[in-house]
């Protein structure tokens, strides 16, 4: 994922929610939702970026997916709240300005940490993957991260939740995408 997003991503896993019932979580206008590639929503980002981010969502080993190019969406004020409703969430972000892994479940921030600093954690639970994090190379007692933060982190949300992404179907293949309005009362 690094590689293909150099310019930084934000992906979302959350469990029994329907692909296009995510992008309205995430607040796309449904007017907006429909089959591209990634590639082609990256383009109409870039057309104008005026008009609001572009989310893709798919379905990946039983989890739908949330993933947005450069932007992180999920970190808005709200969101991991309507995306993880009655639901658990992990979000993957790693971007220049806001890296972070996020774990909710109903509304409810469980566990939390930017990954280049996973001893500085939040949340109602933020010691549960204390273990699991120090085996992707994640230590919770302040030595820093050897190696990438961020492919620690995937190492890590891989190895505590089973979660992958094929990335060649993902950079290839149909996903929904939807836009996200600058103006919510456009949506």
């Amino acid at each position: 994922m690094p590689d293909a997003f150099g310019q930084g991503f934000s992906l979302t896993f959350v469990r029994d929610v329907p692909v296009r019932e995510l992008l309205g979580r995430f607040g796309c206008a449904p007017g907006s939702i429909r089959p591209s590639t990634l590639a082609d929503a990256r383009e109409l980002e870039l057309e104008d970026e005026d008009d609001g981010a572009v989310i893709c969502a798919g379905r990946a080993g039983g989890w739908s997916f949330a993933l947005q190019s450069w932007g992180a969406r999920i970190l808005e004020e709200g969101v991991i709240e309507r995306v993880s409703a009655g639901a658990e969430m992990v979000g993957l972000i790693s971007t220049a300005s806001a890296p972070a892994f996020v774990y909710a479940v109903d509304g409810e921030e469980i566990c939390g940490f930017d990954p280049g600093l996973p001893h500085l954690r939040y949340g109602a639970d933020p010691d549960r993957f204390l273990a699991r994090m120090a085996q992707a190379g994640m230590p919770a007692d302040g030595t820093p991260v050897e190696g990438s933060p961020t492919a620690a982190m995937l190492r890590f949300a891989e190895a505590a939740f089973g979660l992958s992404l094929p990335q060649s179907s993902t950079l290839r293949e149909e996903l929904l995408s939807g836009r996200v309005p600058e103006d919510p009362d456009d949506a």
